[in-house]
């Protein structure tokens, strides 16, 4: 009797533990955990019920119920969790659904709904949508409440089939408080543009992946402070991805990101008015018209365009980019631009610089010439796409006393470098003539596929005088390594 009353004690203790916390602390802690380990803390007593009902992050996943039978229930069961709660604030909501049965379809999609409404009324502040397999259904039109709702700050739509689902444009009445909207595979109409131009006063963050079917993206904010743009073909079918003309404006810009991947045509007119960005990046095939202006605060940029052949073009990218501190180039512009090296544009402020591109002996003097115009270089990057294992190659044409007789400025200062030796010879000689000549080297990475028989000669380094730390890397042998350690862990 008295170990059980002793037992019965200590339950008590430790229930007393949370369940004796102020309302505020326990929806706190609730915080932290998963939606459904939440509602399971609701299931221990009626103040573990009243605890869970105030909880402010919901996560609604239909992948919690398989079969239709549980589909009916978690169904019943989330509408019941939001009628006992009543109207208290919601901070963010997640939902994620995949609708299953063409006869439960229409069910589950009005009461999906339902609950965008409710948390609308809820005050939510971040609402994060993602649903999938709509059938016949060709338009996702989302309640126009969301829009209308003062407190909502950040929306993510996502519809995760690459079906190209067409997200209806709200109405130009309605003004929206969003601060960053996140669209993911969908179909944007053309005045989406003009919306957020028009009605989102207020918009910091804009963010469109997977953008199908969409020809013209037209965007201009006075308050827009990051915009990216991604697509990918390799994710879903390459007649999606149809945008000829993107037109970015807005003096606030200070990130701007435009990935577009694709294998038959690219952007046809790009056009950025972004006077203050300091982060650009553009990665693909850009075909007619590309303005960047001034961009006289820029920082950093990744600059890999494809489909850029004439000088006059590439070199008006360079100049536009010229005041970067950290900046990334294709190995194409560099051979455009600096091929005679008579006209350059200024690098003084480059201290950080990446190739992308193998040291062709067609490359090698463009890129001599690129290296003249920033003195003030601290680290070096050159880097392959993929790891070429075709041994046959046209890089073997430019030795040590060719690097030597440049005199680059550059060296002297030079602390870091990054280096791919696959082909050839030239990679080699370069990396040995820094080796030598670089006093205040401090590190140097050599990516190596361990058959190039140079490797052992560098490894030695008897020729030369540098003191810094070279490591060399098989990246075929550690992607290797990486997986029998990923298998064996399944397996165990």
């Amino acid at each position: 009797m008295e170990l059980f009353a002793s037992s019965r004690a200590s339950r008590e203790r430790v229930r007393d533990r949370f369940t004796n916390l102020p309302e505020d602390v326990a929806c706190k802690i609730l915080s932290f955990v998963s939606f459904r380990d939440s509602a399971c803390v609701g299931c221990v007593s009626k103040r573990c019920r009243e605890f869970s009902l105030c909880v402010q992050n919901l996560d609604f996943d239909s992948a919690y119920a398989i079969y239709m039978r549980d589909r009916l229930r978690l169904l019943n069961c989330l509408d019941r969790f939001l009628f006992q709660r009543g109207e208290k604030e919601i901070k963010s909501f997640r939902i994620h659904w995949i609708f299953e049965g063409e006869s439960a379809r229409n069910d589950e999609h009005f009461r999906v709904m339902s609950w965008i409404n409710y948390a609308v009324k809820c005050n939510v502040g971040s609402l994060n949508l993602e649903l999938s397999k709509f059938g016949g259904m060709m338009t996702l039109e989302l309640p126009s409440c969301i829009f209308h709702c003062k407190s909502l700050r950040h929306l993510i739509v996502d519809v995760l089939n690459t079906g190209g689902k067409i997200l209806k444009t709200p109405s130009f009445a309605c003004s929206s408080n969003l601060q960053s909207l996140k669209l993911k595979n969908v179909t944007i109409e053309e005045g989406f543009g003009k919306w957020i131009s028009w009605c989102c006063k207020c918009i910091k963050e804009l963010s469109l992946e997977q953008v199908f079917k969409t020809e013209r993206i037209s965007i201009e904010s006075s308050s827009l402070e990051s915009f990216s743009l991604k697509s990918d073909y390799r994710l879903c079918s390459d007649d999606l991805l149809k945008l000829s003309i993107l037109n970015v404006s807005g003096e606030k810009l200070g990130k701007i990101h435009v990935q577009w991947k694709t294998r038959k045509r690219g952007i046809d007119y790009l056009q950025i008015f972004a006077p203050n960005v300091k982060d650009l990046t553009l990665i693909g095939i850009f075909m007619n018209y590309l303005s960047l202006g001034k961009l006289m605060c820029l920082e950093k940029s990744i600059i890999y365009p494809l489909g850029i052949h004439h000088f006059d073009k590439a070199f008006e990218i360079l100049c536009s980019v010229s005041r970067a501190k950290v900046l990334a180039v294709i190995g194409d512009i560099i051979k455009v631009v600096f091929r005679e090296g008579i006209m350059t544009p200024p690098l003084d402020n480059v201290y950080c610089f990446s190739m992308l591109g193998t040291l062709t002996d067609d490359l090698v003097p463009p890129m001599a010439n690129l290296l003249k115009t920033v003195p003030n270089l601290i680290s070096l990057r050159i880097s392959n796409a993929v790891i070429p294992l075709n041994s046959s190659t046209n890089s073997s044409g430019f030795n040590i006393s060719y690097w030597k007789s440049l005199n680059l400025a550059f060296v002297d200062h030079l602390e870091y470098v990054s280096i791919p030796i696959f082909n050839g010879d030239n990679e080699v000689e370069f990396a040995a003539y820094l080796l030598e000549n670089a006093r205040n080297l401090k590190r140097m990475v050599i990516y190596h596929s361990g058959q190039h028989s140079a490797i052992n000669w560098l490894q030695n380094k008897s020729f030369c005088y540098s003191t810094a730390n070279v490591i060399f890397m098989e990246p075929v042998k550690q992607l290797i390594k990486k997986t029998k350690e990923t298998e064996r862990r399944l397996m165990f």
